[in-house]
Order: structure tokens, then sequence, then C-alpha cells
């Protein structure tokens, strides 16, 4: 396996050969791949034929020869270790593919054209769901895989056929697209999903593309790699973060009934700031994807209009003291969009309105989301990430961080944009009339708010015992799933982050560790005995009485900040 490096944030595929060999790979929303651990010869059992991914980091490793199974999980090293195991004969021996989809579901399928779908449950329990019975699918698929969407992608590899077909999670199955033979090469052995609307096919000469397929299921290439980049004997590749349950949003754009003037961007502009097309350019899906650690998926997002609505500009009287007002507004869009013939309440509150010209920026749970591209003194657009990212935040029931007790003051975190530490955009580069950045991103969400809505990988966050003396934890940044380690250290109420500067974080002043706790449905940063609100190499965080030998004690000092490694080390002291 060739070892590539980049920087972007990633996820884990692990390739896995026959002889039992395997590597667990990283890879970013560049497409760029790195080697994070090798398992040699031996590492694995020789016989499994399939490998899918759960949720909580585990695998199912499936053998045909005897039918039978093992769950392991993926630790945050990129080790893995047994967890459960199913004896010969627990599952059918006929299966040629076994896929996992959203709600950790699993799809059996056997050349008969018959198909099982069960649920495993997080004791790895199974149980049958939904059996169809042989003939009810095609007989010649040989690579299924799911996509964001609750979507499945049927590969032939004898004619070079596809079909892209929609399952519930009443798991009703329906045709999406077909793509006739030969739309595909006949050479691929491996077809896997990653995140972002992305497919991964693997032939055994060693290439490899990588193609989006966006929310209409139009496929492209993005990135090729030719024969000989890779290992010619893998007979498995394995994406291992399970299919997101899809959540996507509907991105309504209208126009004033007085508008007079053209909108500052074209459509695409907005389909690929919210949907498939546009990940790897720091759009909101990837944002989400990201602060969620890969539990929300925006790719199958849809942009609607521009409509014009009957209403002008003086009508909307919203405001955050008016919030009928602001509801109003959307209802307007809503309704622009009913009378083109388009259902938005498959979509709920996940309703984000693009206005011309702009009124207003807000977000809330139950409602939706408006912005547009209005500019504040320092020139940036309020179609900023850095500004919707809250704003969508608040649909999904993030309230403002705090620092001290006070909204808006912590400035590394995208829940008080607009914040000091917001970057340029590093795709969109428009100036405005000073030359000031139009578009700008970050910073990310910190570990409590994640934590809050459930997105913060429990696996990966380190929990200190009742008592701990001088423990000494390694850190690596919150963001970066790729990277064996720890991505967050609980101590009690609290929550310990290492941030460093790059991609969503870029403008923060240097790398830093960051405390919180939650309250209230809000987190509050809390500084460093010396003040610093960011904890540097030698601060420490303190509640309690180091002297006293009875009394409740936090004691949490930064020992050090290697940012070429991206790893921060901390001592833990804890007294109950």
């Amino acid at each position: 396996m060739r070892s590539r490096k980049g920087d972007m944030m990633s996820d884990r595929i692990l390739f896995y050969g026959a002889g039992g060999r395997g590597v667990v790979e990283s890879i970013g929303v560049d497409n760029i791949l790195r080697d994070e651990r090798v398992i040699p010869a031996g590492g694995f059992a020789p016989d499994w034929t399939q490998i899918t991914a759960l949720s909580g980091n585990r695998i199912l490793f499936y053998g045909k020869s005897t039918g039978r199974g093992v769950v392991c999980s993926l630790k945050a090293d990129h080790a893995i270790g047994d967890v459960t195991v199913y004896p010969a004969g627990r599952f059918a021996t006929d299966w040629t593919q076994v896929v996992a989809l959203s709600g950790d579901r699993i799809l059996f399928y056997a050349p008969s054209g018959r198909i099982s779908v069960c649920s495993i449950d997080t004791a790895n329990t199974i149980k049958e769901v939904k059996a169809f019975p042989q003939g009810t699918f095609a007989t010649d698929w040989t690579q299924i895989t799911a996509l964001s969407g609750d979507r499945i992608l049927f590969y032939s590899k004898s004619t070079g056929r596809g079909v892209v077909c929609s399952v519930d999670s009443n798991n009703i199955i329906r045709d999406v697209t077909v793509f006739p033979p030969g739309r595909f090469t006949t050479d691929w052995t491996q077809v896997a999903a990653l995140q972002g609307g992305r497919i991964l096919f693997y032939a055994p000469s060693g290439r490899i593309v990588i193609c989006s397929i966006d929310a209409d299921n139009a496929i492209k290439d993005v990135t090729v790699f030719p024969a000989g980049t890779y290992a010619s004997d893998w007979t498995e590749i394995a994406f291992l973060q399970p299919p997101a349950k899809p959540s996507s949003w509907a991105v309504v754009l209208i126009k004033f009934s007085d508008a007079t003037t053209a909108p500052s961007y074209p459509r695409e502009r907005f389909t690929e700031m919210f949907g498939g097309s546009g990940v790897g350019r720091f759009n909101m899906v990837d944002h989400f994807w990201e602060m969620s650690h890969g539990t929300l998926d925006l790719s199958v997002s849809r942009v609607f209009g521009w409509y014009t609505i009957p209403q002008k500009k003086s009508d909307y009287t919203g405001s955050g003291a008016n919030p009928a007002g602001r509801a109003d507004l959307i209802t307007w869009a809503r309704k622009a969009a009913a009378n083109a013939g388009e259902n938005l309440s498959p979509y709920a509150d996940r309703v984000f309105v693009i206005t011309h010209p702009p009124t207003d920026l807000f977000g809330g749970a139950g409602l939706g989301g408006v912005s547009g591209d209005d500019r504040d003194g320092a020139g940036m657009s309020s179609l900023s990430p850095a500004l919707i990212g809250q704003e969508m935040g608040h649909v999904y029931s993030l309230d403002h961080s705090r620092a001290g007790g006070v909204e808006y003051r912590d400035s590394w975190d995208v829940m008080s944009n607009r914040g000091l530490y917001m970057a340029p955009h590093p795709v969109y580069k428009e100036l405005d009339g000073s030359g000031r950045p139009i578009w700008r991103i970050g910073p990310g969400l910190n570990a409590a708010n994640m934590a809050g809505r459930g997105w913060l990988d429990a696996s990966r966050v380190w929990q200190a015992a009742a008592t701990e003396s001088n423990r000494v934890v390694d850190l690596r940044p919150l963001h970066s799933r790729g990277l064996a380690g720890y991505l967050c250290a609980r101590v009690g109420p609290y929550f310990f982050e290492f941030r460093v500067k790059e991609l969503w974080d870029a403008a923060i002043p240097q790398p830093c560790v960051l405390v919180h706790e939650f309250n209230g449905n809000q987190s509050d940063l809390l500084p460093a005995t010396n003040g610093h609100q960011d904890l540097r190499t030698g601060d420490e965080f303190l509640r309690g009485n180091p002297a006293s030998p009875t009394g409740t004690l936090v004691q949490v000092k930064v020992l050090s900040i290697d940012a070429a490694t991206r790893t921060a080390r901390l001592s833990v002291t804890r007294r109950p």
C-alpha cells in the first residue's frame, strides 16, 4: 500500500487480503489516502469473504464457506479486537454481499436474487427484519454498497451495468436510477462507499477510481489512481464508518417581487455549498460531517428555486422580537416551492431559505433558517459557512456557546460567531471592493456541544476514573478522526479537547487545549488558573485545593503541545 500524506480531516478504510493481512488507511475529503496501521499476514483469519462497518466503531466479518462471523471493535489506535463470535452455521453460506445500512441494519444478498435485511443492536444481537425471496432481485450483482441518503448502488461486473435504489427505514426498496450495460468498466472487484457521496472502485490491477454521486444520482470521476498504485491482492475493502442516517436539507432560493437586481451568485454556488457536489470544498456537508464525527450526512440535500414570491421585501417584519414574522418568511418560501410542485414536508424543519435581496440571518429548532448575501462591516457575506454553520446548528437545537457564562464569548466555537477566529474560505476566494474576504469558515464545534447532540464519538473519548494521580493522556485534534488516539478527555463534568491551526480552525492563534462544561444545553469555556482561555504548554486547569487531602479535586496540566505530530499531552489528577 502506498503511503500518501494529506492534511484534510479523514475517515478510515480497511483493506483486507485473503492471506489474513490488512491495512487500515485514512482518507480525507480530498481523496488522499495514508497508511495508519499495517496488519501483517495472519493478523486476520484468511476465510473472510465480506466485511462491513457497524456503528460504535464495530466491524462485522462474515465467512461464506462456513457461515460464521465475528463482530470486532476498532479502537482509537486502530487496533482491532474481537467482541462477539458467531459460530459456523449462524449465517447462511450463500451470501456474496453483506452491506451495512443506516440504523445498524445489514443487507445480505445471494446470487439467487434473494435478500435478507437484519438488524444488529449495540450488544451485537442479530434478528431478521425482512426477507425477500429468491428471484426478487437480479442474479448478476457482484458488488453492492450503501450510499448516502439511504441509497444502495448495485453493480454487475459481467456487464458494467448498475442500479441505484432507495431503501427506507421500513426496508422498502425502490429503483431510482438505472445505469445501462457499459456505463461502468467491468474490472471492478470492490466498490466501497465513502463519506460525502463518494464511491471507491478497485480493480486487481491495483488501480482505483474515486467518483462522486450527487442527490440526483449523477456520477462523475473525481480522482484516478492508475494500475500498480495499490496492491493487487485485496479481496475486501470496507469503509469503517457505517452509513449515517441522512439529514438532508431543502435549500429554497427566493426573490422578493420588488427585487431590481440579479442574485449575487448563480444557483450552482448553492448546490455546491449545500450538496454532495461540493464535498471537499469546505461546504456545509463537510462542516456537519466533521463537526458531528460522521453522524450527520447532508450530501443529498437539494436546492429549490429561484422562485419569485408575491411579497415585497418591505413586507418582511420578522426579527428576534417578532418570531412570528420570521416564521412567515419560511412559510412564504415553502409555499413558493409547493406552487412549483415540490413537497418539502419530508425535510421537516430542515429548510434553509436564501433571500434576495437579503433580509435576515437566523435559525431555530422547529422553524428552519434564513440567510442572504448581506455584508457586515468587515465585508463578510452572511452566506459564509462560518455564519450559516451556526444558524443550521440552531435548527439541530444547538444554543449559543458561552465563556464565563456570557453568550458569544467562546471565540473557538462556531456557535459564538461572529467571532475572532473565522478564516478566509480556502476555495471561495472572492474579495470585496476593499480587498477583504467575502467568504469565511470556522471555527469548529467544541466537544461539549458535540456531546450534547450525541455527535461526539464516545469510543474516542478518554474517561477519567473517580481517582487518578498524574495520569498521562495524549489527545489528537478533536476533528481529526483519521488519526489514531483519543480525540477528547472527559474528567468529571469537564471536556478537554485539542485544537490546531488548520482547516476549520485555521484562524485560531496557536495550537491549544480547550476546557468546556455543558449545562442547560449550552457549553461554557473555562479558563486556566492563569486566565488563559486557550491552555498552552505549562498551563493548568484546577477545581479544588491540591493541598487538601480530603476535598474534591480536578487538576489537569498541559505537559506539551506538539503541532507537528498533532499531539497534546495532559497530566490528570482527580480525587472524589
